[in-house]
């Protein structure tokens, strides 16, 4: 069987690529083929991996270059992809018929484009669109879109990332999808532990608090500074923010507004940061909008405590004793009051916190997804949904 993993206009750096990749070896693992699809591609190509010429879409023609721009110019993305999304789709059809594929899992908004596609799939969606997509638009254009994006994930089957953004596609978008259900991102926790425990390379204070990011709308590290200043922490932690932006100028602005400009580090741009997880005392995530936070799940596992908003998956991954701190989105004081208290604590977290994101657990769900859509003969005989072992004793996960 061959299962394609389709990330579009992305590349081997981004987020769904290093949120997937795992779950992708491990179900190969297996005995199912699976491979990622790409109709643009800046980096060199990874073997078995595909990269297919979409006319309209992909730069490999000048025409195609040409009907992007204008189409993009006149109509926007969203609405030129919306509507020449039959145009797209026959030729992805076209290809996935010929290259053998039997299933496409399309990840993200990488999906937009081929709404019109009929072969067997899944949509995979990783943030919640309401909250992402429509909030912050207006009047008539919030109306426009609201319905636009409504009729996009309608009578399509879906996977969220987690109950919030599924809740939000239900709830909020009122999208009506033929089904939707929660398939988390899985994590192979003995190589990210592994990564954390690797020398860091850059020059951090003794003990600092950390967040990341880029510093856009969503991610609200005016709220982390603003609570920052109100802590007790803040004679005996600087704050360390790794993460560029248009807002870095502001935040920087702000930074001396409340004369912490000697008190926070604005890092830039650091990957991976998994071996800095470890050197911080407190991980603090302030989003408004959120999917499933890697960041919270990679200081877990580094035995980093977080303190977060409830934004998006955050309190499916917080849970227990961990839940504690967490506090409404916007909510400075609240914000201020957990990070002093987190570190007054000095609580134990681990990998087990999120066992349920285990890697082959995950994989097994995938599995299952799979073989709801294809045929009995398709099915690889090696393929078990009942073996849930965990990645560390499973030989077909380790993919270190």
């Amino acid at each position: 069987m061959k299962v394609g993993f389709f990330l579009g206009n992305t590349s081997y750096q981004s987020g769904l690529y290093n949120a997937t990749k795992d779950v992708a070896r491990c179900i190969s693992g297996h005995g199912i083929s699976v491979r990622y699809i790409f109709w643009h591609q800046r980096e060199t190509m990874q073997a078995d991996d595909d990269l297919i010429n979409i006319w309209g879409l992909s730069k490999h023609k000048l025409s195609s270059r040409l009907f992007r721009k204008l189409s993009k110019s006149l109509l926007g993305y969203s609405v030129s992809e919306y509507l020449f999304s039959r145009l797209y789709s026959r030729q992805l059809e076209k290809f996935i018929k010929e290259s053998g594929y039997d299933i496409v899992f399309f990840h993200g908004l990488n999906f937009v484009p081929f709404h019109s596609y009929k072969g067997k799939s899944y949509v995979v969606i990783h943030s919640c669109k309401y909250d992402n997509l429509i909030t912050r638009r207006t009047g008539i254009k919030k109306i426009f879109y609201h319905k636009l994006y409504q009729h996009l994930y309608s009578g399509k089957n879906i996977l969220s990332v987690s109950n919030s953004a599924r809740d939000d596609m239900v709830e909020k978008l009122r999208a009506r999808p033929n089904s939707i259900e929660t398939i988390y991102n899985g994590f192979d926790f003995g190589k990210l532990e592994v990564k954390s425990n690797q020398p860091c390379n850059i020059a951090l204070p003794e003990r600092f608090i950390m967040a990341a990011g880029r510093a856009d709308r969503t991610k609200r590290f005016d709220i982390l500074i603003e609570a920052y200043s109100q802590t007790k922490a803040k004679n005996q932690h600087k704050l360390v923010i790794f993460g560029d932006g248009k807002y870095i100028t502001d935040l920087k602005k702000l930074a001396i507004e409340l004369d912490l400009a000697d008190r926070i580090i604005f890092q830039g741009f650091v990957s991976p940061l998994n071996p800095i997880y470890k050197h911080a005392s407190l991980y603090v995530l302030s989003s408004d909008i959120e999917g499933l936070p890697t960041v919270i799940i990679e200081s877990l596992i580094a035995k980093t405590p977080v303190v977060a908003t409830n934004a998006g998956g955050v309190n499916e991954l917080l849970t227990g004793k961990l839940n504690d701190f967490v506090c409404e989105k916007g909510d400075i004081e609240s914000l201020a009051r957990n990070i002093d208290k987190s570190l007054a604590l000095s609580l134990n977290v681990s990998y087990k916190d999120i066992s349920f994101l285990d890697v082959e657990l995950v994989a097994m769900n995938y599995i299952e997804k799979i073989n709801a859509l294809v045929t009995p003969e398709q099915i690889p005989p090696t393929t078990n949904t009942n073996n849930k072992l965990s990645s560390y004793d499973h030989p077909t996960c380790n993919t270190a």
